[in-house]
């Protein structure tokens, strides 16, 4: 069971359902995220402790699967819904082409995610009959749109825009791609154009 909070954005869960797709992402299947906080877990009378546990060292092998994992030509292909998870302004700056705007914190309601019913609601422009790609800057907000699209039955993977701005950059497509990719070029002691 995974659990954890993101202090700097509010709350919400998007660190363990970033380590949950990690998790799922190097093929581990009894994986769980606790529906909630840490004090919710303590207030329904469940133990804590702020002991550390350290489980004995093993030969670790993972199964990596490309199962929740979208690649440049797989987004490009026009073949899926693309949601953007970002805030509605970093939307409108700029974004895939094509793609929804479902904002991370649409999902989650004091920091967990949102029931049911509701998420039908929040889902209700995406078909179950397509596979989703929900990107974020670097994913990791984007993975509780993805957790919340995998708990309602959706074919669901994580993708990151940094990398589609690196590539469109390597193609040759954007100006705001290209400055990501120079600057990743760049030398060591030059100083970087932060975008």
């Amino acid at each position: 069971m995974i659990y954890g909070e993101c202090m700097p954005c509010g709350g919400g869960p998007s660190p363990a359902t970033s380590v949950y797709w990690l998790m799922k992402s190097l093929g581990h299947k009894n994986v769980r995220v606790l529906d909630g906080t840490i004090e919710d877990w303590a207030a329904a009378g469940l133990p804590t402790s702020n002991e550390s546990q350290v489980r004995p060292s093993t030969n670790y092998t993972p199964g990596y699967t490309h199962d929740f994992v979208a690649a440049y030509e797989y987004v490009k292909s026009g073949k899926l819904q693309i949601v953007d998870a970002r805030t509605s302004d970093e939307f409108n700056i700029s974004s895939i082409p094509k793609a929804v705007n479902i904002p991370y914190d649409r999902v989650i309601d004091n920091h967990t995610v949102k029931n049911e019913t509701t998420l039908k609601i929040v889902f209700a422009d995406l078909s179950k009959d397509n596979p989703v790609v929900v990107f974020t800057n670097t994913g990791v907000k984007a993975s509780v749109v993805w957790f919340a699209l995998e708990l309602m039955g959706y074919d669901s993977k994580l993708y990151a825009f940094q990398d589609w701005l690196v590539w469109q950059a390597y193609v040759g497509n954007t100006s705001a791609g290209s400055q990501v990719y120079s600057s990743m070029l760049a030398p060591k002691d030059k100083p970087q154009q932060e975008i």
